[in-house]
This record gives C-alpha cells, sequence and structure tokens, in this order.
C-alpha cells in the first residue's frame, strides 16, 4: 500500500493532503491542518532565550531571623518581584465559602486514565519486543506505568482542588505552601526531564517525503506508515477528521484480549482482594504469528522496520491517552506521530516540564470555575492522584515491589482509602499526614551542585526542579505557558521557607519563540551555577523562617479554622451560588462573606506608628530576609512590612517539629531510589554541617595584619643648647630588640589565642597552622612550651569532644524515634487488619474444604452407582447395536417390488369378483 503527500491549504490554513493515487484524484483523500514546526528540519532558528535570567547562585545562607546566632539556607528566584503581597490568595475553597462556586454533588475531570480494550495486551507486547529501543530514551518505566488504573477519592480531591491557588500554581494549607515539582513526576512517573522540546504538530509534505544532504529522511520511515494506517482506518471506517483509540488498537494488536474492564467494588470500605490490574509481569515474547504480521503485510511494512513502526504506533496512542490527554481522549492525534517515531528511532524527549504545564493549566481551570465538576479541564490527573497518595499517604500500597516508576504502587481499583466530607478536608489543609522528605536528596553531608558537564543527569534533573522558571507545552493549537516557582515551597527541597515574591510577569501563553525559549531556560544546562544542597533532615515542616510564618497568618486569615468546617458542611448541603454582578477574572476583591479582614487593624496600627520609615510607608514592601541584601526579593502587592515587633502572635502547634509522626525518614522511598541519587564526584564538593563557618575562619596573616600594631620606643631628641656639651645616650639596643622579639612572640600567640576563642567548639583549627605559630614564636627566641601545652591540651579535648559528638548524633533523637515507632505502629496496624482478613479467608477456605470433603465422599457413592448402571446400560448399548446391525442388513422393499405387489394385488382382486359368477357344479 501506497500513499502519496502533498501540501495544499484548506480555506486559509496549511494542511497535509494523503491520496492512494500519484495523480491526487482519490476521492477519499485524507486531510490534515499543518502548523509551523518548533523542532526539526522546518522549524525556524531562534537564539537561547535570556529571560527569565538564571542566577550565579539559587540558594543563599542568611542570619536566622528568630533571635539566634543560626544561619539558615534559602532558596532564590529569578523572575519575582522583591515584595510580596498580604491580601489572601484566591483559591476555590475561598470562592465557595462566598457562594460564588460550588461543586454540584460531584468531582468530575477528563483525562483520568481509563481501561480500554485490548490496551493492556498490546502494552505487554511492545514491552518484551521493545525493551531495548525504550532503554535508549528512558521511557520504559514511564510506559509501564500505564498498565495501571489509578482511583482516586472523591471528597479528598475536591478538599486538594479547594485549597489549590491558581495565583501561586501551590497547594495552600496550614503550614505552608506545596506544589508538584518536574523531579516528582522524574520519581514517580518516571518521566523524563531533559531532552528535545515537545513539539505535537502534523509535519508538512516536504518534511515527510525529504531527505538532507546525507540522503537520510528528515523524519524516520516508520512515522510514515503511521499516517498510512491512519489514512487506511479512515476510509475503512468512512469517518473523516478521527480514528478512535479502539480502533486503532484492534488494528495493530491481533492477539487475545486476556483483561476485562476493572469494576468498582460495591463497598468502598472494603480491602479489595486484587487490583483488577495486570500483576506487570512482563513475560519473554515469542515469534511474529501469522495474524500478528497481518498488520505489516497490510501496510508492507520492511523487515528491519518492524519493532520501531510497532513501537511507534503504540507511543503515539500511549501519548494520547496517558500522557497528554488535553483534548478528545478517546482519538488519535496524527501530531503525535512525528514525536512517536522519533522516539522510537530513539531521540530524547523531555515530558516532565510539558506534562506538568498542562497539569497546572488544568488544576487552574477546575479552581477558577463558578462549576468545578463541570469545567471542562483535561489533563493526566492521574499524576495527581498518584502524587496525593504518595505524599499524603491516603491510598493503600497495590505491591511492595520496586520499580522505577513509584506511582504504580498507589494502581488498582478501590485502594484509595474512603474520606467523609470533613476528614478530607482536615487531611489536606492541616497537612499533619504531609511526608515532605518523600522525594528529597537524601544524603548525610552538605553539597554544593554545580552546573557544569561533570554533573550526572540524575542530579542535573533535581538541580533544574530547584530553578524557577516558566513551564511550555505546544499540543497544534495549544499553546500553554505556566509559572514555576519552587521557592514557594523550597522546604520540600530541604531549604528553610522565606517569605515568596509574587511573578513579575504573569505569562500564561505565548508565541512559538517564546514557548521554545521558555523550554531551553528551563532546561539549560553547563550554566557555572551552584547552589548548597543541605544534609537530608526530618525537620521539613519546621524550616521556616520568624517572619514567614507571621506573613502566611496574616495572608490566611482563618481559612484554616473556621473555613475547614464551613467547606465540610457546605460539601453536605450544597449552597445557591451568588453569580449576580460577578467581576472579572484578576479584578475581583476578596471580600468573603465569612472572613474577617485581618490585615484592616494591622494597617491602621501601622499607619498610626510615626516610627517606621518612609521608604516603608511609601513602597510597602515585607522583605525575604531581614537586613539582608539579596539579589532575590520577596513580592508583595499592596503590602505592610512586617518587622519582629510588630508580630501578635506566634502560628501555634502547626509550625512545630513534631506535629506529625509521618514526617520521619521513610525507609521504603529512600532504599527505592538510592540508585536515583548516584551522582559524579568530580562535581559536587562535600563541606561538613559546619562549612560556613570554616568558610570565614580563615587563618589570617600576621605579616600583614594590622590589627596588632608593634609600637617603637623613641629616644628623646638631644637638646640643641650650644653652651654645653653634648651627652652620650646610653641606647640599651639588646634590650629593646629583646623587648621587640618578645611583642611578636606575645602577638602571635595572642593571634592564635583569638582565632580559637573566635571559634565554635565545633570547629578545630589545622595542626600544620598551629604549629607554623609555634615555630614563628620561637624564630623570636621566646620557648613556646607553656603556650603548646595548653594549646594542644584544648584542641585535644574538642577533638574528644567531636568524636563523641559524631558518635552521639548516629543515634537517632527522641523525636526520631517516635516518629519511627509511629510509622512502624502504622505499618503494624496495617499488617495485623490483612493478618486478621487473610485469617478470615483461610478459616472459609477451610470450611469450604469441609464441605468439599462430604462432597466428594457423596460423589464417590455417586460414582459407584453410576459405574454399575454403565455396566448396565453397556449391555443394553451392545443389545442395539446388534440390532442395529440386523437392520442395516435387512432386505429393503423397492419399487419395482410394490409394483409386482400391486399387480398380483390386482389379479386377486380379478379372480375375487370371478368367484361369484363361478358355477362349480355341473
Amino acid at each position: 500500500m501506497t500513499l502519496f503527500f502533498k501540501d495544499s491549504k484548506i480555506g486559509e490554513e496549511s494542511a497535509l493532503f494523503i491520496y492512494r493515487k500519484k495523480d491526487g484524484k482519490d476521492a477519499k483523500a485524507t486531510t490534515l491542518i499543518v502548523r509551523p514546526p518548533i523542532i526539526g528540519r522546518f522549524s525556524e532558528k531562534w537564539g537561547r532565550n535570556s529571560y527569565p535570567l538564571h542566577l550565579s547562585k539559587w540558594s543563599q545562607i542568611v542570619p536566622s531571623d528568630g533571635g539566634s546566632n543560626l544561619e539558615t539556607t534559602i532558596l532564590l528566584a529569578s523572575h519575582h518581584k522583591n515584595v510580596a503581597r498580604s491580601k489572601p490568595y484566591n483559591t476555590l475553597g475561598r470562592e465557595i465559602i462566598a457562594k460564588r462556586a460550588d461543586w454540584d454533588f460531584s468531582f468530575s475531570v477528563n483525562g483520568g486514565f481509563s481501561y480500554f480494550s485490548l490496551y493492556w495486551d498490546w502494552l505487554e507486547d511492545v514491552l518484551s519486543r521493545c525493551k531495548h529501543l525504550l532503554d535508549v530514551t528512558h521511557l520504559y518505566s514511564a510506559i509501564f506505568a500505564s498498565l495501571f488504573t489509578y482511583d482516586y477519592d472523591e471528597n479528598l480531591m475536591k478538599a486538594f482542588c479547594e485549597c489549590w491557588s491558581s495565583s501561586t500554581n501551590t497547594l495552600h494549607t496550614s503550614v505552608g505552601e506545596i506544589s508538584i515539582t518536574p523531579w516528582d513526576l522524574f520519581v514517580l512517573g518516571g518521566l523524563p526531564c531533559t531532552g528535545a522540546f515537545y513539539d505535537e504538530v502534523v509535519p508538512n509534505a516536504q518534511e515527510l517525503d525529504g531527505i538532507n544532504d546525507q540522503g537520510r529522511p528528515y523524519l524516520p520511515y516508520s512515522c510514515r506508515y503511521l499516517f498510512l494506517a491512519y489514512h487506511h482506518l479512515q476510509n475503512r471506517l468512512k469517518r473523516q477528521g478521527k480514528v478512535s483509540v479502539r480502533d486503532w488498537i484492534t488494528f495493530w494488536y491481533r492477539g487475545n484480549n486476556k483483561y476485562p474492564a476493572p469494576r468498582k467494588p460495591a463497598r468502598w470500605t472494603t480491602i479489595p482482594k486484587c487490583s483488577q490490574n495486570p500483576l506487570g509481569e512482563i513475560k519473554e515474547h515469542g515469534p511474529w504469528l501469522d495474524k500478528e504480521h497481518g498488520v505489516f503485510a497490510d501496510l508492507q511494512v520492511e523487515g528491519d522496520l518492524k519493532e520501531e513502526t510497532y513501537l511507534s504506533a503504540l507511543l503515539s496512542c500511549w501519548l494520547c491517552i496517558f500522557v497528554f490527554p488535553i483534548k478528545d481522549q478517546n482519538s488519535i492525534r496524527p501530531g503525535t506521530f512525528k514525536i512517536a517515531s522519533s522516539i522510537a528511532n530513539g531521540r530524547s524527549f523531555g515530558l516532565a516540564s510539558p506534562v506538568l504545564a498542562s497539569i497546572y493549566r488544568g488544576l487552574n481551570t477546575i479552581s477558577s470555575s463558578p462549576t468545578p465538576s463541570k469545567s471542562g479541564a483535561s489533563f493526566a490527573i492521574h499524576y495527581v492522584y498518584a502524587w496525593v497518595g504518595h505524599f499524603f499517604r491516603s491510598n493503600r500500597l497495590t505491591h511492595d515491589k520496586p520499580s522505577d516508576a513509584l506511582m504504580t504502587k498507589y494502581s488498582g481499583v478501590g485502594y484509595a482509602s474512603p474520606f467523609n466530607e470533613f476528614s478530607a478536608r482536615k487531611h489536606i489543609r492541616n497537612a499533619t499526614n504531609f511526608l515532605w522528605h518523600r522525594t528529597a536528596f537524601k544524603k548525610n553531608y552538605d553539597q554544593t551542585f554545580i552546573d557544569n558537564d561533570r554533573l550526572s543527569i540524575q542530579n542535573f534533573d533535581y538541580f533544574m526542579s530547584l530553578r524557577s522558571g516558566y513551564l511550555s507545552l505546544r499540543c497544534e493549537d495549544q499553546h500553554i505557558v505556566e509559572p514555576y516557582s519552587p521557592h514557594r515551597f523550597s522546604r520540600r527541597f530541604g531549604f528553610h521557607q522565606d517569605i515568596p515574591g509574587d511573578l513579575k510577569e504573569e505569562i500564561h501563553t505565548g508565541s512559538l519563540k517564546d514557548l521554545c525559549q521558555f523550554y531551553q531556560s528551563f532546561t539549560r544546562c553547563n550554566t557555572d551555577s551552584k547552589i548548597l544542597i543541605s544534609a537530608f533532615a526530618t525537620d521539613f515542616v519546621s524550616r521556616v523562617r520568624h517572619s514567614y510564618k507571621q506573613w502566611w497568618e496574616r495572608v490566611c486569615g482563618n481559612d484554616f479554622t473556621k473555613g475547614t468546617d464551613l467547606l465540610a458542611d457546605i460539601a453536605s448541603f450544597p449552597v445557591k451560588l451568588v453569580t449576580s454582578n460577578k467581576p472579572q477574572r484578576g479584578k475581583r476583591e476578596l471580600q468573603d462573606l465569612y472572613i474577617p479582614q485581618p490585615l484592616s487593624k494591622f494597617a491602621r496600627r501601622r499607619l498610626e506608628d510615626g516610627n517606621h520609615s518612609k521608604d516603608s510607608s511609601q513602597h510597602n514592601e515585607v522583605t525575604c530576609s531581614q537586613g539582608t541584601k539579596s539579589p532575590f526579593v520577596v513580592p508583595v502587592r499592596d503590602a505592610i512590612k512586617i518587622s519582629e515587633e510588630e508580630v501578635c502572635n506566634d502560628l501555634g502547634s502547626n509550625w512545630r517539629h513534631s506535629k506529625s509522626p509521618m514526617e520521619g525518614v521513610d525507609p521504603e522511598n529512600s532504599i527505592n531510589h538510592a540508585h536515583l541519587f548516584a551522582n559524579s564526584e568530580s562535581s559536587i564538593s562535600k563541606p561538613s554541617a559546619k562549612s560556613s563557618d570554616l568558610r570565614r575562619c580563615k587563618f589570617a596573616d600576621v605579616g600583614t595584619s594590622s590589627k596588632f600594631p608593634i609600637e617603637t620606643e623613641r629616644a628623646p631628641l638631644p637638646s640643641l643648647q650650644p653652651t654645653k656639651p653634648p651627652e652620650v645616650s646610653v641606647f640599651q639596643a639588646k634590650a629593646h630588640i629583646s623587648s621587640v622579639r618578645r611583642k611578636g612572640a606575645s602577638m602571635l600567640g595572642d593571634v592564635l589565642l583569638n582565632r580559637l576563642s573566635n571559634l565554635s567548639v565545633d570547629t578545630i583549627l589545622p595542626q600544620a597552622e598551629v604549629h607554623e605559630i609555634y615555630s614563628g614564636v620561637e624564630s623570636f627566641g621566646v620557648d613556646p612550651q607553656h603556650l603548646r601545652e595548653n594549646v594542644d591540651k584544648y584542641c585535644e579535648g574538642i577533638a574528644d569532644y567531636l568524636k563523641m559528638k559524631e558518635s552521639l548524633n548516629k543515634r537517632p533523637s527522641p523525636v526520631i524515634l517516635s516518629q519511627r515507632q509511629t510509622e512502624v505502629e502504622f505499618l503494624l496496624s496495617e499488617a495485623s487488619q490483612k493478618k486478621a482478613s487473610l485469617k478470615t479467608e483461610l478459616d472459609a477456605v477451610k470450611l469450604r474444604m469441609v464441605d468439599l470433603k462430604t462432597e466428594l465422599v457423596q460423589l464417590e457413592q455417586s460414582l459407584s452407582q453410576i459405574e454399575t448402571h454403565q455396566v448396565e446400560q453397556d449391555n443394553i448399548v451392545q443389545d442395539l447395536e446388534e440390532q442395529l446391525e440386523e437392520v442395516k442388513f435387512a432386505p429393503v422393499l423397492e419399487d419395482q417390488d410394490i409394483e409386482a405387489l400391486e399387480k398380483i394385488r390386482v389379479l386377486l382382486e380379478d379372480n375375487r369378483s370371478s368367484l361369484k359368477d363361478l358355477k362349480w357344479m355341473s
């Protein structure tokens, strides 16, 4: 089967015409809209993007604002203002309480992965046959994740969307902001963070048929076969415009259907006995069967392109239904053919950031809609289901098998834990069970990542997730841009949370150049920028600066006290929407019916305070670190400058370190992900926990020091009286030299003692430099023995102390032990429940066995009777068989015999008639 491609136009739009005849007179031509590409031979060549700018350092050490001498490390951002707003951020929960939005009794989102007949069978076959091709592009685990379905609890997802803010792309909770990162999508879903830009468009005829100077086609030849199959299905099904996913699957996969459609259990509180999903065991494939080979015969695919074409066909389906279901999820989009064939040919694409852009856009669409269940949002929400299950521990685990795509643990029908209206909102809004460390970089020492060519792929992906920027996605005519601001939830990476800044510019769409350059800027490598990754700890929830707690309390008001109860009540008894005179999005003033204005009293007090400076009253700014100038400044519109003296109350128990036992170390996660964090040591330095102190405590240069000037004694000038002869003065040079030497030696000793007295007891000076001081003292002719004895004794004590501290630090603290104990108790409770469930099943099986044994005895008796009857029946059958043989060989009555008999009968009747006239007596 041969196709011919031709570039033309439909109205003002460029189009690709696909014919089966070369002269183009085919009445059944397929027409597809063509748009300018961003990547490939026929794309424009844009330079590197200059916005947003990359910082030379993405982290900064600042003094703690909690009244101590400690220092904290904060995460910086490059495209945010230096002030932060003090008005409440808009969320769906606030809109519902203000009666401007309502769920309409249901939670419904397009794009969640669902069952397609034969897809799982086809996927298992492809994973078995094409694993070597998928390993090249690091997509095996990402595609493997589509071998399962992902459930959710409706109340929990409603609570999640109610806390989502479209202004910040973050989840607002009582302890601060949280959000999804590209690194999360890599760890959970196996989606690669780096690679070519995902550009979903239909190529033109020149790109499909053209070859480069080396004689190679611009696109893999498997791409033509996908268009050939699409054209064939359109003509066969007589449906111009689209091909359904089911038709696409049945065309390419000719095997048997092993997996029925999953069904939800009748009772959600019951733990399912099985996930109703495949087991995930990929078996060895056999040779192509004749019926499986039929698809390649129909398309006339060359032998060496079978696997690549087969994989391309599945990838196009996978992109449409699992990764980017942002349009009609039940149809195949021809724009995916170029990407799918390129992946099958070995080209890598960065999928994490465009998928996250679509997730952000979908969540923003839901949270901004007056009727969220009818918002029409379409995105891969199953990644959100897995993210919520992973971080909020809201799912029962399907299995404990290690997998690169951790989201598979939260798959299966009926494995989402049930929540009611109140418990769901409390679970999300209070974030008491949120595990901050789930995907954090786990090392026992501080590290400095340097973005150079020696940084490993995994470390760069993690580094990239710490940088602020814009995420972009191009899907045919859809241009999506969403801001990414990791400094708003930097505690997830081990940083201390400072007041975040609002965006300098809100961008939600852009030209092709903008989409390309935003992606290039976000994924750019070898920038030589640096970032300090703190050692892994368990106090993520308490890593907030004092000023941030004050600011967050002012911004949130009583959202997480009274708001939780109100939302739960409204969910149970929905209210009627207030839709009259609704202002436009972005221009609405947040004056909720139940929420007091916590800033008004504060603002009046600030205006009456005459001690604050004119600058603060004019600019109304809240800076991120007090007394520290930094390129990172905290954006806030119409905000009031916050100082420590103006704080009324702290935030309470939500900010305490030991609030939740769920915040301890997750043993399963740290074990399963150890291989992800193998890094290139040549590009990572490993300072100690007090590396900042060591940097500030460089040994002073004694020879150039002006801190200790040497004072010299001058002899008095001789008097100029000519009447008296000059007197001979005794200079005493040796005494002066001895005095100067003693002063020099004393100064060196003082330098050493001052240095030791200024250092923390956790820091020790290098012995080589100490011995240099001793040698310097000896060079002045002074014995340093007394100094050596005292200093060495002190240094030995410090060394013993540090050894003891290191030994004690290896022991877990009571808080960590408590957290571990709580987690183990939780796991023990789950295991006990499972054990009890298994015991119940075992008892049921034993009872069933007893019944089966009784039935077996009855069956044995029946067997004996049946055998007796069988013998009798054998005799009957034998008799009947003999009779059958007699019947078979019995003479047959033929027609001529009947005719002869009839003649005889007629003759006899004639004779009978003649008997009446017979005169037998003479």
